[in-house]
This record gives structure tokens, sequence and C-alpha cells, in this order.
């Protein structure tokens, strides 16, 4: 009987039909592109970045800005989607196949790439040693690849794809126990309850659950740590963007709501964010491991207040604005969606490589960094269209063979 019960929990599903959901395709690939110039600019900007191996002379501070602006809403709104399409699956294929489909889309790239990349990677940073303007008390030490303080870089930026599957199998396990325990009369009141949530009345419950997350953060942002025991802190925090847009699936009536403010949200959303990154670069932030008090603490909190304002309030935004006005098919955002995983796996080598070229040019650090963009872009999209599309490996990305064709 608990196995028949435990069999029919995992493979339940529904004949569901949802459209496609074009705004969202376009909104995740353009948080992909906003990747590649989020890391890209790690070269020309002043701040040394511990593990980047480079940075460039004509750094520029302007850079460290859109680095920074970029971080509070890039990872939330991946997240989110994520989340969304996630209970999509369980609800369409069962916990069971959705966990199946996690795996070959997420766990597998993932076991591929990260030997290919940690190789290329090792030769890239002896490569950009000698070009960059890193002093040398800050240089990289290679040596330094094997002790445990390098552990938090052992898996590059494929860590959100270790953590999205952390995310996916800890989703499948509550679902399966909800299902087990819990009456559905019972699931669905709850599910009613989450509406409050899921609309910018609501907001404030989200916002305050962040606060108490972030608070708990190294510094005055995301906390960055690559390695193979996620800090719970962040596995929190980027659970609760998860979770909203599995909650967001589930009242897809409520995407209504989002869009009709997403202009005023914005509108507060970047202002919250200016004052945020304004902070950010006036004070100092605190050490790792250690506790903020007096005055610091004060700062802290308020800075990462401004932060979950900023991080909501824009992720609440971009959805609206992408479901009000990025609706229709286009071939070309399509196209882009269809090769955002692709860039997203492969990127980060090339936008190391391709500023060493431009080393000894006298250029602004921000001209420089557009010129790395658009030339990485343009590489792996054209590596995309003969290479991965067409192919096995476009197969395993994107779930079906395309054909080689132009946008």
């Amino acid at each position: 009987m608990i196995q028949g019960r435990l069999g029919l929990a995992l493979n339940t599903r529904t004949s569901v039909s949802i459209p496609r959901y074009n705004s969202l395709d376009q909104l995740r690939a353009t948080m992909m592109l906003l990747g590649v110039v989020r890391h890209a600019a790690m070269s020309y900007e002043p701040t040394v970045f511990e593990g980047w191996p480079y940075r460039d002379a004509q750094a520029d501070m302007l850079v460290g800005w859109v680095i920074n602006f970029i971080r509070v809403f890039q990872l939330p709104v991946f997240f989110a989607i994520s989340g969304f399409f996630a209970a999509y699956l369980v609800e369409s294929r069962g916990i069971l196949m959705f966990l199946r489909h996690r795996w070959s889309r997420i766990g597998v790239p993932f076991l591929v790439a990260w030997p290919i990349l940690a190789i290329s990677m090792y030769f890239i940073l002896r490569l950009a040693a000698p070009f960059s303007s890193i002093p040398p008390n800050y240089a990289y030490n290679m040596g330094d690849m094997m002790s445990p303080r390098a552990t938090r870089y052992l898996f590059m930026h494929l860590w959100f794809l270790y953590h999205l599957m952390i995310l996916c199998v800890s989703a499948g396990a509550i679902t399966l126990l909800l299902r087990l325990t819990v009456p559905e009369s019972l699931l669905s009141r709850a599910r009613d309850v989450t509406e409050r949530l899921l609309n910018i009345k609501g907001i404030g419950i989200l916002i305050l659950l962040t606060i108490l997350i972030l608070y708990r953060m190294l510094s005055w942002s995301i906390d960055y740590d690559a390695g193979p025991l996620p800090p719970v802190r962040m596995l929190m925090l980027f659970g609760l963007f998860f979770a909203f847009g599995w909650l967001l699936y589930r009242r897809r009536e409520l995407l209504e709501k989002i869009k009709r403010p997403a202009w005023v949200t914005l509108a507060i959303g970047m202002l919250c964010c200016l004052a945020y990154l304004f902070l950010f670069e006036l004070g100092c932030n605190p050490d790792p491991g250690k506790t903020c008090t007096g005055t610091s603490q004060v700062y802290h909190l308020g800075t990462v207040v401004l932060l979950s304002l900023s991080m909501w309030l824009l992720t609440f935004a971009l959805f609206g604005l992408f479901l009000r006005y990025m609706t229709n098919t286009s071939r070309r955002w399509r196209y882009l969606a269809d090769a955002s995983y692709w860039i997203y796996i492969v990127h980060v080598p090339i936008v190391m490589l391709l500023p060493l070229l431009l080393a000894n040019i006298p250029l602004p650090g921000i001209v420089k960094l557009a010129l790395v963009v658009l030339t990485a872009t343009g590489l792996i999209l054209l590596a995309y269209r003969y290479f991965v599309r067409p192919t096995f490996i476009g197969e395993q990305l994107n779930g079906r063979r395309y054909p080689r064709v132009a946008v």
C-alpha cells in the first residue's frame, strides 16, 4: 500500500497545456547576455577580484557600477524563471520524470562541461598573469589553486547549475512529502494564501524574508561561493526566488497583476538600486567572519534593506515589462533563447581571453568592454550555429536538434 501511494505521488501528473511564454524566453536570453557583460566587465573594473586573473590598465569606475547593478537582479530573475518552469514540469510530467529531465538538461551538461572548463581556466590564468595590471601582492597565485580557500571557486560560473540541481531535488522532495502527508483540500487552501505573496501588495513579506537572509551575508551584496558545499544563506536566498517562480506558475492568472504597475515598480526599484549602489561604494564591506558593531551594523542593515528592495522591485518590474511588451513570437529572440544555455556555459573563458588582445590599445575601459562583449557574443553564436544547434550537443542542451538556419 505504501509503495502504491509512493508510486502514485511520484508519477501524478495533469493534462496541462500552457501557452509558450515568449516573454519569459526573451527575459531569460536578456539576463544571459547581461551575464556576458558582467563577467567581461570584471577585467575593466578597478577593484581586484580574487580569482580573476586580469585587470586592464584602463580600468574604469563606471564599469564597477555596471557589475554591481547587474548583480542586483540578474540571478534573482534567473532563479524565478527556473522555478516557474520547474513547477510546470512537475505538474505536466510528474515528480519522477521532472527529476530525470532536470538531470539530463542540467546535471549531465554540468558534469561534461566542468572538467573541460577547469582545464581551460587553468591555462588562461597562467596566460593572463604577464598582461595584468594587478599589483604583485594581489596577483592570483597558481599554487593556491589546490588550497582549501580555492574550493570556493571549484565550479566556477557553473555553480548556478549546481545550485539549481539542489533546488530542483529539494522541490521534488518537498512536493512528494506534501502529496504523501497533506490532504489535497488543505494544500489547495494553502496555495490560495500564497496569492498574497505574488502581487505587488504582498511584496513586503518577500522583502522582509530577503532582508533576514541578506543580513547574514559576509558583505553588502550576494555572497559568492562556487564550492561543493554551498552556504545555507545562499541556498535560502536563491531558493526564495525559485519558490516565488514556482508559486507564480501555480497562480498564473496573477501575471496580469504584475504587468499593470510594471513601470511604477521599475522607477521605485531603480531609485532603491541607485541608493544601494551609492552606499555600497561609499562604505567599506565588513571583513568576512566578523560581526558588525555600532554604526557599521546600522550601515550594514540599511544597505541590505535597500538591496532587498531593489532585488524584488526590479524582479517584479522585469517580469511585468517583458510580459507586457515582449509577447510576440520572434525568430531572433527564440534563437537567442535557445542559444542562451550554450552562451552561459562557454562565455567565461572567452571574455577572459579577449581582453588580453586589447591590453596595449589605449582605449577607455568602457569601450574595450563593449568590444569584448560584441566579439565574444558573435563568436559564441557562430559556434552555436555550426557546431551546437544541429548536433547532439544542441539536442542535450535544447531537447532537440534544430536545422542550421540563419535568423
